[in-house]
């Protein structure tokens, strides 16, 4: 009985727990960073701040993430779609060379997307994510407005249709 009435008593700290370690939900002010650029190494650093007054795609990619492959075409055609749309793709890989080769092999370096680099993962885990690729959507006034995580062909369709939705957005 006494293992009962325990478990009952640690059950809402386990809860409170979770909630606080718990990532930003939409709604919420997307957490800023700065990072440096991934491909030109020389262009100083990008902090999500300077791109206030934008509606901002930050997505999260990898070259082991076969998936990620997919999105960043796609991402940069949206980005051409929706003027002033700011697509920053934040590469999770420790080793920057890996990157870039992944990118060069694959033709990735995408016109309109800026490319970032989260060599320590601590962008990535201020916004708690569930699965590769990721990404979220912030709004003009740096609202989280939308974030999805994983990836299949029918989520390309949603995902437009939320930065169209946010971009029609006074």
């Amino acid at each position: 009985m006494f293992r009962l009435r325990l478990s009952f008593l640690l059950l809402p700290l386990g809860i409170l727990c979770a909630a606080a370690f718990a990532g930003p939900k939409p709604g919420a002010p997307a957490p800023d960073f700065t990072l440096p650029h991934l491909i030109s190494g020389d262009g100083g650093d990008v902090s999500l701040k300077d791109y206030s007054g934008r509606v901002t795609v930050v997505d999260f990619w990898a070259s082991w993430c076969a998936p990620c492959a997919k999105t960043l075409p796609h991402l940069s055609r949206f980005g051409s779609r929706q003027p002033g749309l700011a697509v920053l793709a934040l590469s999770l890989d420790e080793d920057r060379g890996k990157a870039l080769d992944f990118l060069g092999r694959k033709e990735m370096a995408n016109p309109g997307l800026t490319y970032l680099h989260d060599s320590k993962r601590a962008v990535a885990e201020a916004y708690d994510l569930d699965g590769m690729p990721s990404l979220v959507i912030v709004d003009r006034k740096g609202v989280l407005r939308y974030r999805h995580d994983g990836y299949t062909e029918a989520d390309l369709k949603t995902i437009e249709a939320e930065i169209a939705a946010v971009s029609g957005e006074k």
